[in-house]
């Protein structure tokens, strides 16, 4: 499921390294990652010509970073810095509880240049983050909302079937607007999601009128598309193909711990108009709804944790 482990981040962002850090952890037969072993790997990966990493201090800015995790996610997070020099990353050894279950889910679905891409892995861990994120954002909605999955090969259960232009004509009828397209605008075997992920609006027991409130979310794991994807379900991508009287509020879900050790926001000059929600929002919303171990987080924590990766 997971591999690749000798190609080290081409990042010094330190929330990537923190997560590579600890998804070695995960996978090692010890359950545990060292500052040695990263300094090893720094040597050998620099011996084949990759740029030489100065193991030391990529751990310094990571244990800092990671005592910080430790301190904001509270009992979701599954790992500590040990050791009389704080030099190792160790998984806890007692049964996870379902936050640490989803923490670790969600830093799988952040890791997906170490996701065996044969085998249906890509897809599978992808969909699964979808399926994570609709559980939120079924909560974050107005009670009496109408929310429906809206992504890609959804099944033949979906509300919207057929190409893109079908399903672009079936949100904006659900969403009390017109669309703005013709078929010929897009490729007839183009069956994508158009950049919609989940549709959610409230009629207001009015049959008939638009007007009404509603709310378009996309998802996303890449560690960098999230510059483009956070915005691809907003008002500014698709108002020209879908016509409301109110615009939509937009939301983007994404698997990252996208902050600074500082607690910030990550790279937010880059934040278009989206409502974002990462992993600390994500564990943060399982906890106040009390879903944490209803996700449906399938096996792939247990998966990773049996790879004996060393």
């Amino acid at each position: 499921m997971l591999h690749r482990f000798d190609v080290l981040p081409d990042t010094r962002d330190v929330f990537v390294w923190a997560d590579y850090i600890e998804l070695r952890a995960l996978a090692h037969p010890d359950k545990c990652f060292s500052r040695g072993e990263l300094a090893a790997l720094a040597q050998q990966v620099a011996a084949i010509g990759q740029p030489l990493v100065d193991a030391n201090a990529i751990w310094r800015e990571v244990k800092e970073f990671i005592n910080n995790r430790a301190h904001i996610f509270g009992a979701a997070y599954p790992f500590t810095i040990v050791g009389h020099d704080e030099d190792t990353l160790e998984l806890t050894d007692r049964a996870l509880n379902g936050e640490e279950k989803l923490y670790l889910t969600l830093l799988i679905c952040s890791s997906m240049a170490y996701v065996v891409r044969q085998g249906g892995n890509v897809q599978m861990i992808g969909r699964l983050f979808e399926e994570c994120s609709l559980e939120i954002f079924q909560k974050l909605m107005p009670p009496g909302s109408k929310i429906y999955p809206a992504w890609a090969a959804g099944g033949a259960a979906a509300r919207y079937q057929g190409s893109l232009y079908q399903k672009l004509l079936l949100i904006a009828r659900d969403l009390r607007g017109t669309a703005t397209i013709q078929e010929r605008d897009y490729a007839p075997q183009d069956h994508g999601d158009g950049g919609i992920d989940i549709v959610s609006w409230d009629d207001l027991d009015d049959p008939i009128r638009g007007a009404i409130p509603s709310a378009l979310a996309q998802c996303g794991c890449s560690r960098e598309q999230w510059r483009t994807k956070h915005i691809a379900a907003s008002p500014v991508m698709l108002r020209s193909k879908i016509n409301v009287h109110h615009n939509w509020a937009t939301y983007y879900f994404m698997p990252l711990d996208l902050r600074w050790s500082d607690g910030d926001w990550a790279y937010k000059g880059d934040f278009g108009e989206a409502i974002i929600i990462d992993r600390l929002r994500m564990i943060s919303l399982a906890r106040r709804y009390n879903i944490a171990e209803q996700m449906p987080i399938r096996d792939v924590v247990e998966t990773a944790s049996q790879l004996q990766i060393m």
